[in-house]
């Protein structure tokens, strides 16, 4: 049964089915998963009682439910968040950009806030291109050579300040694209384009949207499950 005194990523990564429930109330689970139930209802101001009912009945229902990318190996983790990424480093991102710049070239008078929606979401789209091209050529091949090690098949070269220097820089820009997320969410009034007429307006909601989901839960599992289990199998290997 969940607690209050477990934390959101603790839930959300044994759980995977409380994650909707985290969204619908406003949760970060992702960023901010080191956070216990008491505390993050306490912040939000939310009853801890009502929530973790909540939460337990979502778990309760979905009890055999296995997460697709629940797997102990984390070569086949890094391997699915690799093929994800290649598909919004190549189309979804380069969208996103493109109609950023339309829409920074029109004056939406429905829309004060569109100038400076598209600004962040160019920005969003350079962040989060240079963050996944670090991630895959810095800190995966280094998480896989611990693996490696850890299982016997060669031995360790990296050192264990780097790893955790790169693990922590990598959470903290997590929270950075977190925050770009959240600005941007506030200023689309949670993705709201119903209002306008500009086409290219509403597809940058649009994809926003999607994207905002799909990086939130590439965050929760890198911060709750890829670099935890890093830590730990570098702990065991270095002592």
């Amino acid at each position: 049964m969940i607690n209050a005194k477990q934390t959101i990523g603790e839930i959300a990564v044994r759980q995977p089915s409380t994650i909707e429930v985290f969204e619908q109330l406003g949760i970060q689970y992702c960023c901010h998963g080191e956070d216990t139930v008491e505390a993050i209802c306490k912040y939000l101001g939310l009853p801890a009682k009502g929530v973790l009912s909540e939460l337990n009945r979502v778990a309760d229902a979905n009890s055999t439910t296995k997460a697709p990318w629940a797997d102990p190996i984390l070569e086949a983790l890094m391997g699915k968040l690799l093929r994800a990424r290649s598909v919004l480093i190549q189309q979804d991102l380069p969208r996103i950009q493109r109609l950023a710049r339309t829409v920074s070239s029109c004056h939406l008078r429905e829309h004060p806030n569109a100038i400076h929606v598209a600004h962040l979401s160019a920005t969003l789209a350079n962040e989060v291109t240079s963050h996944f091209t670090d991630e895959a050529q810095i800190l995966f091949p280094k998480i896989r050579e611990l693996e490696l090690a850890y299982v016997g098949s060669r031995s360790a070269t990296v050192h264990l300040d780097s790893v955790r220097n790169d693990l922590a820089h990598m959470t903290q820009e997590h929270g950075a694209v977190g925050d770009l997320l959240s600005r941007i969410q506030e200023d689309t009034e949670d993705y709201n384009a119903t209002g306008t007429t500009c086409p290219s307006y509403r597809g940058m909601c649009e994809k926003l949207k999607g994207l905002d989901g799909e990086i939130r839960q590439q965050v929760h599992l890198e911060n709750n499950v890829l670099f935890d289990r890093a830590l730990q199998i570098s702990g065991a290997l270095y002592g």
